[in-house]
Order: structure tokens, then sequence, then C-alpha cells
């Protein structure tokens, strides 16, 4: 089966997949192409025959739900926003930001004056470069909805000049930070009507659901702890929502097929399993139904069997389960730089083969060796923990004030306006000196394997450096409380 999968940016991959193949097939070989470990913040999307936009079961079969026209038309997209310092690969960031700009372009996203004016001037260096006046272009009016005056146009070009020499990586890098702060970052729209026949926009997002006019005007807002329960029958998604009062009350949603109104029934329960909970439990995972041959299959041959067994949800890991198993797995794969936000091109690379006298050093079983090995994991922890937590290449040299966390090199902390470990508001930076240093642990190391008879092994390499190792209560806190 012939597959083209459309990226963000246009550009059309070919992909080929078995017959047979489920959605996954095709989305892990999309992302072993493009180079993206994270690959559960992806899904892929098609259209549905009234116009719909759905996405992909990723654990059903394709044939089973697109119509039978080859090859299969399908768009890569986020289908789960998280904030930019929770992605550990630079690809996976920049297909984030692609999927953002489309969205800036098409008016999902809106802000004020002073955010488009700094947001004009990003796109315009991750897209141009430095400040030429052939060629910048900027943003203003898609960003908020009006017309720049010549003041604003010079405040952006001003902004614009102000990041000469910036990566593109970086400047990527902070334009997710400013949009990752707006209402409707990773809100997922589906236009229904209501009860009356008024047609609405129903947003899907992190905190909850916001239920909007045709203008994304705020009607009303549904926060995931007042819904007690969601169900679809046909066209018709219902709710029931606790009211202030205690008492309940149902609200209907009527979409333009049932597929839609699975979409929007399996993007509440999925956004919400994947923000608000720390595993997916089982009820949701192994939600399914049977077509009308599975079903005859169960009654008179095994209810267990699997044919015709469809899948209602396609969601495996919560936020917190994904970033933990995205570090493990570039563990395991032996990438050596985590993060990359210099945008200087460098890539991770693997961990060498062991030589014949790292071999005759694993050969030596006495105590001094072990002596040596503990010493040399200890020396590691301690310099993996002098690094900066986001950026994963320089040292920590910089305290956010007032709140006196150190987790950051200068470079990254004069970026954020909010400390990643408390969330607080940063008022301004402080330069600090440590009075340790990478030279020291490196002289120590060195001192260390004098004493070994045997001959001088290779330098420790750092196989993973966190750029989160704050405890699960406070990563809970980054991600819902934010």
């Amino acid at each position: 089966m012939l597959c083209h999968v459309t990226r963000p940016d246009s550009v059309v991959m070919e992909v080929e997949v078995d017959a047979k193949a489920n959605g996954e097939d095709c989305l892990n070989k999309v992302c072993r192409k493009l180079g993206i470990i994270e690959v559960d913040y992806f899904g892929l999307q098609f259209t549905g025959s009234k116009g719909e936009n759905l996405w992909l079961n990723l654990r059903n079969r394709i044939c089973q739900q697109m119509d039978n026209v080859a090859p299969c038309r399908l768009r890569l997209r986020v289908k789960f926003f998280v904030e930019p310092h929770l992605i550990l690969q630079e690809q996976t960031r920049h297909v984030f930001f692609m999927h953002v700009k489309e969205d800036l372009h098409n008016g999902h996203l809106r802000m004020g004056s002073e955010q488009a004016e700094e947001l004009s001037a990003l796109l315009a260096q991750a897209e141009f470069g430095d400040y030429n006046q052939n060629t910048a272009q900027y943003w203003y009016s898609e960003l908020c909805g009006e017309e720049p005056s010549t003041a604003t146009i010079d405040s952006i070009i001003s902004r614009h000049k102000a990041l000469e020499g910036s990566s593109q990586g970086s400047v990527e890098y902070q334009a997710l930070q400013l949009v990752s702060s707006l209402e409707h970052y990773g809100v997922e729209w589906h236009w229904v009507r209501d009860a009356n026949g008024q047609r609405l926009a129903i947003g899907v997002g992190p905190e909850g659901i916001a239920i909007c006019k045709e203008d994304f005007s705020l009607v009303n807002r549904v926060s995931y702890p007042v819904i007690q329960i969601a169900t679809q029958s046909g066209k018709t998604v219902y709710l029931t929502v606790t009211k202030d009062t205690s008492d309940s009350v149902v609200l209907l949603f009527k979409l333009i097929s049932n597929r839609a109104a699975s979409g929007l029934y399996r993007a509440i329960t999925e956004t919400h399993a994947f923000y608000r909970c720390d595993t997916v439990t089982n009820a949701v995972m192994m939600q399914y139904s049977r077509d009308f041959k599975g079903h005859l299959a169960s009654l008179f041959l095994n209810e267990n069997i699997n044919l015709g067994k469809k899948y209602v949800f396609d969601i495996r890991r919560t936020s917190k389960e994904v970033y933990d198993h995205a570090r493990r797995a570039l563990y395991n794969s032996g990438v050596v730089d985590l993060v990359s936000r210099s945008g200087n091109g460098e890539r991770s690379s693997p961990s060498r083969s062991p030589s014949r006298d790292d071999q005759q050093d694993e050969g030596l079983d006495c105590g001094s060796c072990q002596q040596s090995r503990a010493l040399q994991e200890r020396l590691q922890k301690l310099r993996e923990a002098l690094l900066c937590m986001l950026c994963c290449e320089e040292e920590i040299d910089s305290a956010f004030c007032p709140c006196g966390h150190m987790v950051c090199c200068q470079n990254c902390a004069n970026q954020l306006q909010l400390c990643p470990v408390c969330r607080s508001d940063v008022e301004h930076v402080q330069h600090i000196y440590l009075p340790t240093c990478t030279s020291l642990l490196n002289l120590t190391l060195t001192d260390n394997h004098q004493h070994r008879s045997s001959s001088i092994p290779a330098p420790i390499h750092r196989e993973m450096a966190s750029p989160h190792s704050c405890s699960a209560t406070e990563y809970d806190h980054k991600i819902y409380h934010t």
C-alpha cells in the first residue's frame, strides 16, 4: 500500500506499507525517516467524505478506515502539544514549529499586539535569517488580525535586528515558548451544532473544553474535573457536566457525520488521559467495537476472538510516560546530546564500541578496579548535575530571581520568562560562580586512573544528560498548572 504523507511544511513523503498494515506502521516509518523518536506526540490525519478532519486510529488497519483510493493521502500532524522545554529532540521541535506556523497562518491562534510584534520578528529570523530590507516579510496582520502601523513595523524591524546571529533552532525554540503561553495552544477544534441548531466551535485542550461561537468568542468553559461522562450516539456527543449546585446537566453536540462525532468523543477522552492522568487505564486502552462479522464470530465461536475488532482509542501513554519513554529510547540508542538548541548543526552521535583496552579492563575483577568504576559513575553523575537542565551543554552559572533556583546556563536563562522548576515569574537573572568545574572533575578522574596497572582506558562519555531532573510532583505542576 502506498501512502502519501504531507508534512506541515507541505512536503509530501512517500511511504510503502503492507496492505493490512496498521496506522502505527505508517507513522513509525514517517518518523523514522525524519529521525524522530518522540513518536507519541504525533498522529496521521485524513479528510473524510464530508470534509471532516479525522485522526487515523493507529491501532487499527489503514484499509478499514479510509476509502479505497490509491494512494492513501495522509497528513503528519502534532496530536498532543507540550511545552517546548519538554521536547528532547531538535527534529521533534522543528515539526512542532512548522505545525504552529501553519496554525498561525490559518488564524487559529490569536494574540495581542506586543506578542505579535515579537513573534513576527522571530518568524522572520527563522525564515529569512538576519535582517535585510529586501527580503524581510512579517506576519503581523495574520497574528493579530489588523494591519500594522508605521510605528509597529519599525518596532518589528528593531526586534528583528536584535536577533542578528541567532540560529534557526534557537529562534524556533523562542517562538514555541511564546506560542505555548497563548490561550489556545494545543487546542483541537471541532465544528458542531447545539440543541438549538446554533453553530459552535468546540475546542478540546489540555485544561478542558472551550465552547465558542463561530468567531471564536468564548461562550462557556468546561474543565475536565466537572465532566462526569462523555458518550457518543450516532452523530451526537453528550457531555454530562456537574454544575456549581452539585446538580448535573447534559450538553448535546451534533456533528456532520458519525465519524466526526467519533472524532470529538475520541479527542475528549484521549486529551484528558494524556494531560491529566498518570497512566492510561485499561478501560480506555482496551475499549473496542466489532463489525457485523466479528460480532457473529464472538457470539458463536469465542468471545475473545480478534475478528472484526476495532479499537476506539489509540492512546498508549500519558505526557509524563511519553517523556520518560523518549529519554530511555534516546539513551538506548546511544545519543550523547539529548537537546541541541545552539543551532550549530551538531547532531547526536552513537556511543563508541568498546576498545581492546576497555575489554581488558572489564576482565579485571580486583577490588581497586571495582572501586574505580564506582568513582567514575559518581563523577559522571556529578558532571551531569552541573550541566544546564535545558541545553545540557553549558555549566550552570545563573540563578533566577526572586525564586533563587539555579538550573540553567546564562544563555538559556535569559530566554525564559518563568522559572522551569517553580513556574514563578523571573524578574532578572543573576550570574553566579559555582565552586566546582568540569576541569577539576577531569583532573580528579585522571589522577584516579594513574593508580591502575592496566592500560589507560578511554575517557568517560556522558551517555545521557537529562534536561528535566525534578520530581514527579514538580513535573505534574509544570504540565497541569502552567
